[in-house]
Parts: C-alpha cells; sequence; structure tokens
C-alpha cells in the first residue's frame, strides 16, 4: 500500500517549546566557545476519525503538518541568551506517538509512517520512520536518521510532516505525538546561557 499525504494539520499543543537543561550543563558552560546542549520538547495532538463502511483504507487520517516552529524565535531561547546565530547543531533525540483516547487504544491499524522535515528553500529530509505497531501497545517510538536540522531550525520556519500507510481505526482515536530536539549553542549564546542561569540563582537566593 503505498504512502498517503494528509491534508489539514495537528492541533499543536502548547506552541512555546519546553527547555530542559541536564543537570550542571549551566554551571559548566563557559565563555570560550564551548558547546553546551538544550534539549527543547514539544508535542502535538490529533484525532484519528474511526472509519465508516467505505473508509476502511487509509486516506486522511489526521496526520499533516503537524510541528511548524521558529526555533531561533522562541522566548523559551532568547531568555536563556541564546541568538539564532549562536544554534549551531540540532538533532532529533526522540520522537513518539501514543493513543491517549480510548483508553487501552493501540495504532495496530497503522502499517508505516515516515516523518519528514520541511523548511522553505531547503531540501525536504527523511528523519524518522516505523513500521511496527503492534496489538496492546500504546506507545511506539520512531527509529531515528542522523540528519543535521539546523538549515531548518535556523530558517523562517521548521516544518515537520508526516506520510502514513494502513487503515483507519475502528473508532475516534487521539493521538499524541512528541519530539524531543538536542540544540548545541555555542560562542555567545552558551556564555550568556550561562550568566542567565547565574543570575537566576542569586536572585533565588
Amino acid at each position: 500500500m503505498s504512502p498517503t499525504a494528509p491534508s489539514f494539520s495537528l492541533a499543536v499543543l502548547g506552541r512555546g517549546l519546553y527547555l530542559g537543561l541536564f543537570a550542571g550543563l549551566v554551571a559548566a558552560t563557559s565563555c570560550d566557545g564551548t558547546l553546551a546542549h538544550i534539549d527543547v520538547e514539544t508535542g502535538a495532538s490529533a484525532v484519528v476519525p474511526g472509519a465508516s463502511i467505505l473508509e476502511q483504507l487509509a486516506g486522511d487520517m489526521g496526520f499533516g503538518d503537524f510541528v511548524s516552529m521558529d526555533l531561533a524565535a522562541e522566548d523559551e531561547l532568547a531568555n536563556q541568551g541564546v541568538g539564532p546565530g549562536d544554534i549551531k547543531d540540532v538533532r532529533l533525540i526522540e520522537f513518539a506517538l501514543t493513543v491517549t483516547d480510548p483508553q487501552g487504544g493501540d495504532m495496530s491499524w497503522l502499517e508505516s509512517m515516515e516523518l519528514y522535515v520541511e523548511a522553505p528553500g531547503v531540501e525536504r529530509a527523511l528523519i524518522a520512520s516505523a513500521d511496527d505497531f503492534p496489538e496492546g501497545v500504546a506507545t511506539v517510538s520512531f527509529d531515528l536518521y542522523d540528519v543535521d536540522l539546523t538549515p531548518y531550525a535556523v530558517s523562517e520556519a521548521m516544518t515537520l510532516a508526516t506520510e502514513v500507510s494502513g487503515r483507519r481505526p475502528d473508532e475516534d482515536t487521539t493521538i499524541q505525538a512528541d519530539v524531543v530536539l538536542d540544540v548545541g549553542v555555542t560562542g555567545q549564546g552558551a556564555c550568556n546561557q550561562a550568566k542567565a542561569a547565574r543570575a537566576d540563582d542569586s536572585d533565588s537566593e
């Protein structure tokens, strides 16, 4: 069965990206150009309509362009003193889908899914895929491809899009997509990040 490209978007949950710094990272970061890494988490959800008698094959299943982000402009990065020119390396380190409704649901009605990254003026690239959606398993983690996402992340907007094959579920199914990006910042960005963290620590004392 050939993959299909769905046409409507998922509802992005929490448009902002959520930062998680590894313990001790900021304290160890100096202003000498050392590369610091920030985990950026984002996600989205979609309701995949249940199939009618005439809609068994995969068509418009609700997976479209579901995460569109201007990474460099996000407040969470700006608040750490990281500017667009400081982003030096971006990698996808986790992509997973989870059925959140109905309870006990799974994605065994899917055959395969591919995740692509897109941005204006940059060639579309495959960054993750899965072809095993077992019965009784609510969460499926995707296989990742080693693709440097930096050209996409520093562009006007980076979009993650899916291509799927399979059939519709027997009933309406809500799926949560979770994405984690590893963002490497260097130079002044890393220095500003450390200074901002130290200032926050001083204010809290």
